[in-house]
């Protein structure tokens, strides 16, 4: 394990932005820790319960590893917005507040009091960031959903895996990272333009929307068939050979994007007879599967690595079938500080995935880990203006 957290809480190109996030599990979460990534002082509302992603399992040290990947840079101030004192407070710490992020059910802002209108009467230049299941508006507005109901709902389902194969989903929770990555670009957006300008404005991504928008090649596939593409598996509708193929001791994946590739490639194999019989990429395609068994059975005659330092040596798109443990241990993973090491103060030291963002060559990353619930109530409540008297009074009704 190498990297560690390169941002302190006054560097980044954010530095000097405060978000108020009332997040839970992971899309608002996610986009929450992108922007204290960028140096953002995001503070974290919790309920006394906390954000519901503090009850996955497993457990490091009496955190939850699912919380502890997605809050990373944080302040977390638990109190109860029910309360006279929690809803006071809140209303000061949001007022002064740059963005207001939520992924809450339809209505549940409006019945704290921090709708956008709410929140805009004392605050109208403040950046109001929704996270929503199909929009906060239309047919769908009241519809409850999670990210197995978006990927069935957004198509997604019905192109994983191979012609036989029942349904399935990707494996990661995709449209709940697709939308914080894209309600964090326009969060910044509009940053930027209020800079010149003054003016707040009202951003919104709908979970499902997202998975349309990262879909566009499979739906412009669609709508020049007239229909519903097939469902693939490992491999492309529009280049082949684009896929996982078996080895003699594992898989590789390869991506022949030119029909030069493809004549490298047949060099590199020794199966020159090819060039002629699938030259052209729409031929290919034609015989794809026939293709992927020819070469599938010339794979087979060499271990993993033989393939990849060959086929990679002539400069073709090729790489090995890694599993997670051994994608920490990968020495470019390493050098670009994707895995780093933390120390939380219950967790104990911990790795965690760093941020593909760089800046001046460093990773954008917050310097510190996610934060244990409430732990810094007491220190925002004080920056607010709150007496010893008042902290006192949130805490207890937090508990």
């Amino acid at each position: 394990m190498v990297g560690s957290a390169v941002n302190g809480p006054d560097s980044g190109p954010l530095s000097g932005t405060r978000v108020v996030e009332f997040g839970n599990l992971i899309a608002a979460p996610y986009a929450g820790m992108l922007l204290a990534d960028l140096g953002a002082d995001v503070v974290k509302v919790e309920p006394p319960g906390g954000d519901l992603g503090r009850g996955f399992g497993p457990y490091l040290g009496g955190e939850s590893a699912f919380f502890l990947a997605v809050n990373r840079g944080k302040r977390s101030l638990c109190l109860d917005p029910k309360s006279t004192a929690g809803r006071r407070w809140l209303s000061v710490l949001v007022d002064r507040a740059d963005v207001v992020l939520h992924n809450l059910r339809q209505g549940a802002m409006e019945r704290m009091g921090f709708g956008e209108e709410q929140v805009r009467r004392t605050n109208p230049g403040v950046i109001y960031a929704v996270v929503s299941a199909f929009g906060s508006d239309g047919p769908d507005a009241d519809r409850a959903g999670i990210d197995v109901v978006f990927q069935a709902e957004s198509g997604m389902i019905s192109l994983t895996g191979g012609p036989s194969d029942p349904p399935m989903k990707t494996a990661t929770t995709i449209g709940d990272y697709v939308a914080a990555t894209d309600v964090a670009l326009a969060i910044t957006a509009a940053l930027v333009e209020r800079s010149a300008t003054g003016r707040g404005r009202r951003v919104e991504v709908a979970l499902r929307d997202g998975l349309l928008a990262v879909q566009s090649g499979w739906f412009a596939l669609s709508f020049a068939q007239g229909g519903q593409p097939e469902r693939t598996g490992t491999a492309s509708p529009f280049l082949a050979p684009n896929q996982v193929f078996e080895t003699g001791d594992g898989h590789l994946a390869l991506a022949i994007v030119s029909d030069r590739h493809f004549r490298l490639l047949c060099e590199e194999l020794e199966l020159a007879e090819l060039v002629d019989r699938f030259g052209d990429n729409d031929v290919r395609l034609a015989g794809r599967q026939e293709l992927a068994e020819i070469l599938e059975d010339r794979f087979r005659t060499a271990p993993t690595e033989t393939w990849v330092r060959r086929l990679g040596g002539a400069g073709l798109p090729v790489g090995r079938l890694l599993t997670l443990p051994e994608v920490v241990d990968d020495p470019q993973v390493r050098h670009n500080e994707m895995v780093y090491d933390y120390h939380h103060p219950t967790a104990g030291l911990q790795h965690g995935i760093g941020s593909p963002l760089r800046f001046d060559g460093r990773p954008a990353q917050a310097a510190a880990a996610a934060p244990a619930l409430g732990a810094h109530t007491a220190a925002v409540l004080s920056e607010l203006g709150a007496s010893e008297e008042e902290i006192a009074a949130v805490l207890a009704d937090a508990e």
